[in-house]
């Protein structure tokens, strides 16, 4: 689009192509600055930017959306690394790894073996997934006490 060979022949092209960019550029911008008007499920905040937005459907509900909790950025997060280290163990575990090594070369070959092998069903029940967010829960609501 930018490129100035021939640009007598091309020029009203790019024009036209740079306006459907800068309209679509407007309109993603436009829904991603609008606020969701959900608040999160722990600490009850809600929006407080455009990439920190409350998400209404979190990693391990990803196929059963309706269960799944609000959460603002930072509990998101926080989520987000409880539940694949808890993912990792238990593929760790189906393929006989050892999570816990002495040396940085055998963790990154252990990490390297988990993320190649390709599992054909989930390996954590809808059961154990809620029951390790009960517990990321009531660790949170630990900490908000304190």
């Amino acid at each position: 689009m930018q490129a100035t060979d021939r640009p007598h022949i091309h020029g009203k092209v790019r024009q036209k192509l740079l306006s459907l960019v800068k309209e679509i550029d407007a309109v993603y911008k436009q829904h991603m600055h609008t606020p969701t008007n959900v608040v999160c499920d722990i600490c009850g905040k809600g929006d407080t930017s455009p990439s920190h937005k409350v998400k209404d459907v979190v990693h391990g509900y990803e196929h059963r959306e309706h269960m799944s909790p609000h959460l603002c950025y930072g509990h998101s997060c926080g989520w987000r690394t409880s539940y694949s280290n808890f993912e990792n163990n238990r593929k760790a575990h189906l393929l006989g790894l050892r999570r816990r090594h002495s040396s940085p070369d055998a963790r990154l070959q252990t990490v390297i073996t988990i993320h190649n092998t390709v599992f054909e069903e989930p390996v954590l029940s809808d059961e154990e997934i809620d029951l390790h967010f009960a517990q990321y829960l009531a660790n949170q609501l630990m900490k908000l006490s304190t």
